[in-house]
């Protein structure tokens, strides 16, 4: 391998660790990466080679770009368009990588980075137990997770979990002890992250993988002897922890409320709506956008939108928040209409498909991950998810013949 494809292979590797520790710095390593990549092409070592996964997320950038000149939205548009780019360049930089790329070592990185965030989460929790005397609070949740937001520092370590869990060659690290002391690690600490939508990835894909892998292998012993512990330790997570639990109870409940009675919920309240029960009201005025709005209202107005139908619902204070809806379907329908819906639900489906067909568990599990925190967050609104599922979407697409095997 030449210099310039070590330089690209390194700067990918170093990237996929770098920015989980210091996501500042995110926007000049892509632009590094950039500069590489327009250097191989120019010296003919990296060739354009695109694929339908690329193509598609490329598509589906443009059509925020085409909304913001339909629909107008130009106070905030440009700076939403700048947070999503990373959705954009990474499709275009992977669209030249060289055929022996190792994504082996890029993994790797990943999950170095995110025990470095581990460390850092204990270091926070430790300096703030020492100042306030809150062992509890101080390591969980944003306590425990200050770089990134605790449910995207959960689906970090989902990838890293399930990375580990089919690297049977111990290709990530050669050590079989140090493989499991990290993949306990990455588990354990979703406890202090407290993320529901984590533990409901983690209870589903402790269902889903083993049955897939069985289906497609007709083998998968240690595969689902490994889900069924993850599964307890997720239970034990729910069932020990009173916050947690406590959680679960009131999203069962403010669910329950509101499929009585959706108008009735919603209505004002005297107090500020907070958790699960705010978030189904941004749905549903987010919901009555998308209703009144099929062809959505651009990248740059659906703040003003919302701001607009919870002051209708009566909910002043939590306009005033500027929140999203929380949903990252009804968001992109918001913004872009059936059509930004039905391109982004073609880009996990084919994924899900391509990934059940060559048998690739790790996609498989990041593209549920991504449908089931879609469902809780507009996960592809901030920069940690952006970044996140901008590099690795792509990357694996690359990857489709590419798999671990659990036996």
């Amino acid at each position: 391998m030449n210099d310039i494809l070590k330089i690209y292979q390194l700067q990918l590797v170093a990237f996929s660790a770098m920015w989980l520790i210091l996501p500042r710095f995110s926007a000049l390593l892509i632009a590094l990466m950039v500069l590489t990549t327009i250097i191989g092409a120019i010296k003919r070592k990296l060739h354009f080679n695109p694929n339908l996964t690329i193509y598609t997320m490329i598509i589906l950038y443009g059509i925020y770009v085409i909304s913001l000149f339909v629909f107008g939205g130009w106070e905030s548009g440009p700076k939403l368009l700048e947070y999503k780019l990373s959705f954009l360049m990474f499709p275009l930089i992977l669209s030249f990588s060289p055929g022996n790329l190792s994504i082996v070592s890029i993994m790797k990185g990943h999950i170095i980075g995110c025990l470095i965030l581990i460390v850092i989460g204990f270091y926070h929790g430790l300096s703030c137990s020492v100042e306030f005397g809150d062992s509890f609070r101080c390591f969980s949740t944003t306590h425990f997770s200050q770089i990134h937001h605790p449910s995207y520092f959960s689906v970090f370590l989902i990838l890293s979990s399930v990375i580990l869990i089919f690297d049977s060659k111990n290709q990530i690290f050669k050590n079989e002890f140090v493989k499991w002391g990290v993949l306990t690690i990455t588990i354990l600490v979703q406890w202090n992250l407290g993320s529901l939508s984590g533990f409901v990835t983690m209870g589903v894909l402790c269902i889903l993988l083993p049955g897939v892998y069985f289906i497609k292998t007709k083998k998968g012993k240690p595969l689902i002897l490994t889900m069924i512990l993850s599964s307890i330790i997720t239970a034990l997570f729910i069932f020990k922890s009173e916050e947690i639990k406590k959680d679960f109870e009131n999203a069962f409940i403010n669910v329950q409320s509101y499929f009585n009675n959706p108008r009735e919920f919603v209505k004002y309240k005297s107090y500020t709506p907070k958790g699960n029960e705010s978030r189904l009201i941004l749905w549903y005025a987010a919901f009555q956008i998308c209703k009144d709005n099929p062809q959505g209202v651009g990248i740059g107005n659906l703040d003003t939108a919302m701001e607009r139908e919870l002051i209708a619902l009566g909910h002043k204070n939590l306009a005033a928040k500027a929140d999203n809806p929380h949903n990252q379907f009804i968001q992109i329908t918001a913004n872009l209409g059936v059509y930004g819906l039905c391109i982004f639900l073609f880009l996990i489906s084919y994924l899900l498909y391509k990934s059940i067909k060559y048998e690739n568990y790790i996609l498989f599990s990041l593209m549920v991950s991504l449908c089931i925190f879609c469902m809780f967050e507009s996960m592809l609104q901030r920069q940690s998810g952006i970044v996140f599922f901008g590099l690795w979407i792509p990357l694996f697409s690359l990857f489709f013949n590419h798999k671990f095997t659990a036996e």
